[in-house]
């Protein structure tokens, strides 16, 4: 696959509505679930603030997040540093939990799998599992799984499927750098309906991945991705292009009607999602004196 230069960017099409940032406040406030993050890694919450992160994933600890007023709260589990026997039994706990604390509490939740940008981690395993047990042991019905791995601070973009690196001047597909190589997670896909399909050993082909492009989440009306989100089911994923953090704003204003309706989803992402779905506002780093 070809490599872009960075400026590849600045052709994308513009926002054809008049308030990103307002729609995006409003539909984060139209869905009651708690959002739940399960970070593979330290560096999930780089992009967020005031929101409690809990090391441990016990009954009581969960419980505790549930009653807090926060719309959102992390869990580091540092999965991608275990081995996979490892990272399904730490799944199966925190999906126990978190149904013992939903049912303790009353409030519903969505399950974020935050992991990596250039696609390394424990995939289709982690959210595999969680599917497992939130339907066995907590009656759900999983429609979809959401995926979104672009994060715009690391410079990782993904554009009419091809999830991209940028380094220096240009956007490196994903299968063709040192990341794909990784002696644990290593892949060869760059398309991601293809990465999918690859990951999954085929249960998932490329050709029934259903996607949303940088364009439809740009246009004035978002009723087309809606539509396509609510005709998901039997866990079929969602590839979910997107070069600027408002992308994410917007396809979680597509979303929000569907989360008030009760449609469910399991979200494979990276931090750019979470922060959409959790309602965080973007600030900058922290000054010295603020330190």
């Amino acid at each position: 696959m070809a490599t872009l230069a960075r400026n590849a960017l600045d052709a994308l099409p513009p926002y054809g509505c008049a308030d990103v940032h307002g729609d995006w406040r409003k539909a984060v406030a139209s869905y009651p679930q708690k959002v739940v993050v399960l970070d593979d890694d330290p560096t999930g919450v780089q992009t967020v603030h005031d929101v409690y992160v809990y090391t441990d994933w016990k009954a009581e600890s969960l419980t505790r997040a549930f009653e807090a007023p926060e719309k959102m709260f992390f869990v580091l589990t540092n999965s991608r540093g275990m081995d996979a026997a490892e990272t399904r039994k730490a799944h199966e706990e925190i999906a126990r939990n978190l149904l013992a604390a939903s049912r303790k509490t009353g409030r519903d939740f969505l399950v974020v799998s935050r992991s990596d940008s250039t696609l390394r981690g424990h995939y289709p395993l982690e959210t595999e599992t969680l599917r497992g047990v939130l339907e066995a042991e907590g009656g759900m019905r999983l429609d979809g799984e959401i995926l979104m791995p672009f994060f715009a601070q690391g410079g990782r973009y993904t554009l009419d499927n091809v999830h991209y690196v940028a380094m220096g001047d240009r956007l490196v597909p994903a299968g063709e750098t040192e990341f794909a190589k990784d002696r644990t997670f290593s892949y060869a896909a760059s398309d991601l309906r293809a990465w999918i399909a690859e990951k999954t050993g085929g249960a998932y082909p490329a050709e029934n991945v259903t996607t949303v492009s940088v364009a439809e989440l740009r246009g004035g009306d978002l009723a087309a991705v809606t539509e396509k989100l609510r005709r998901l089911t039997d866990f079929n994923k969602v590839v979910v292009n997107a070069a600027d953090d408002r992308d994410a704003e917007r396809f979680v204003t597509a979303l929000a009607p569907l989360l008030a309706e009760g449609k469910r989803f399991v979200y494979r992402s990276a931090a750019a999602l979470a922060r959409a779905l959790g309602g965080v506002e973007d600030r900058a780093p922290l000054a010295r004196s603020e330190l």
